[in-house]
């Protein structure tokens, strides 16, 4: 039975799935990480429009935070924005990731199969 290399093992076909594997799961962080910096930035929009908003009354420094403590209703409705932004970014992740793991294991079962009667042929 001869060793084979590495190099005659992968063709440009699994070479082009483990290139797509790759760059899916370089696009699934990044997707997640845009998702999480926007939930961020929703957040800090809401409180800067907040504090536009009263700063015109003249009733002195608003709080975001108080008005918060105080608004339930705007509160859990806050919350769920920006829990399904980030929700969002997730089932992102999650598919993209699972593409990327679908395709290595698409290569590796390939390879795995080749390499079976590969040995097969060569026993003979």
């Amino acid at each position: 039975m001869t060793d084979s290399t590495g190099k005659d093992f992968i063709t440009k076909k699994h070479g082009r799935l483990m290139n797509i594997a790759s760059v899916a799961n370089i696009f699934a962080w990044i997707a997640l990480g845009s998702q999480v910096l926007y939930m961020g930035a929703r957040f800090i929009q809401l409180q800067n429009s907040y504090m536009m908003q009263t700063m015109t009354t003249g009733f002195g420094q608003p709080d975001f935070m108080e008005m918060l403590g105080r608004n339930p209703v705007y509160t859990f409705s806050l919350i769920v924005d920006l829990a399904s932004i980030l929700i969002r970014g997730i089932v992102y992740w999650l598919v993209l990731r699972g593409i990327s793991f679908g395709l290595y294991m698409i290569v590796e079962t390939d390879l795995n199969y080749k390499d079976k009667f590969e040995g097969v042929t060569d026993e003979q």
